[in-house]
């Protein structure tokens, strides 16, 4: 039977609990809310990362996900398509490597994880599970990520009975770390398997000054413009741009891209369809689109 990890706290996490420990020990970490303190101080949060202490997989849609440890559990079958792969990232085991909600970390207990399968009751009887625990031999490892989605989804978005989503870690044990990766790193790493499943790969073609467009492209990694259907309808637009795939021309940019509200309509970005985008301001109360650009659905 597959693991299926609730993530009501839209993110999980790998550590050992008694390498775990002894770092909040060693940095004197009083408050049980360590997640907070991981967000706040960078400089500790980063010497977690390169000692191996956690991996924060965040930013990703809080539903239920298929958990399979490589070597432990079954892999993913044909009726999965891979969306996401990632390697390296550091982390120190000591007899025991847990699988968490990240929320887990709010309020760190250890007793929480003091059984191989942490859970709880819905107020509707459901059984929902937070952590998962395997024992895996004491030493460093660097861990690849693999995440996956279902061919044909199975169930409602909202269900955890049969996710429409997994991850699979695999571990490689080494004797010493080089350097190390961080995962909060957006710009490189989207572990949104969601996001990568219900978005489409985009070229945009950016209109220069001269044309009418703007000055230089957008330097923020999330973009929301909007575009207008032949019935005059406008839909606004989310991108994010793949700052890891830059172009050699800069008034050229990768991205992908979904109706920011309309999902029904994400069918209009098929491949190869293309879309004057456009941004939306007001001058003198009137509202004001001015083209900036094309682009191109892959």
């Amino acid at each position: 039977m597959d693991k299926i990890l609730d993530t009501s706290s839209y993110g999980i996490c790998l550590f050992s609990l008694e390498i775990l420990q002894n770092f909040i020990k060693k940095e004197k970490i009083w408050s049980k809310n360590i997640l907070n303190k991981f967000q706040k101080d960078k400089k500790l949060y980063l010497g977690t990362q390169k000692e191996g202490t956690w991996i924060p997989i965040v930013q990703i849609d809080s539903v239920g996900y298929v958990i399979k440890l490589d070597g432990y559990d079954k892999p993913f079958n044909d009726e999965w398509e891979q969306k996401l792969e990632y390697h390296g990232f550091n982390i120190e085991i000591k007899d025991i490597l847990c699988i968490s909600s990240i929320g887990m970390l709010y309020n760190f207990d250890v007793n929480d994880f003091s059984e191989y399968e942490t859970s709880y009751q819905t107020l509707d009887g459901e059984t929902l599970y937070k952590s998962f625990k395997y024992d895996v031999p004491s030493g460093k490892y660097l861990v690849s990520i693999k995440g996956y989605a279902r061919k044909q989804e199975l169930v409602h978005y909202a269900s955890h009975d049969n996710p429409d989503y997994g991850f699979l870690f695999s571990l490689v044990k080494v004797n010493e770390f080089d350097g190390f990766k961080n995962p909060r790193e957006s710009e490189f790493y989207e572990f949104n398997i969601g996001w990568l499943t219900e978005s489409k790969k985009a070229v945009i073609h950016w209109f220069s000054e001269e044309e009418g467009g703007r000055k230089e492209p957008p330097t923020d990694e999330e973009y929301c413009p909007v575009i207008e259907l032949e019935n005059g309808n406008i839909c606004k637009l989310y991108i994010k741009f793949d700052r890891t795939n830059p172009t050699q021309n800069k008034m050229i940019d990768n991205c992908r891209v979904k109706m920011l509200l309309y999902s029904s309509l994400d069918y209009l970005l098929s491949s190869n369809a293309e879309y004057i985008i456009c941004e939306e301001s007001r001058k003198r109360g009137k509202l004001v689109i001015k083209k900036v650009g094309r682009m191109v659905i892959k």
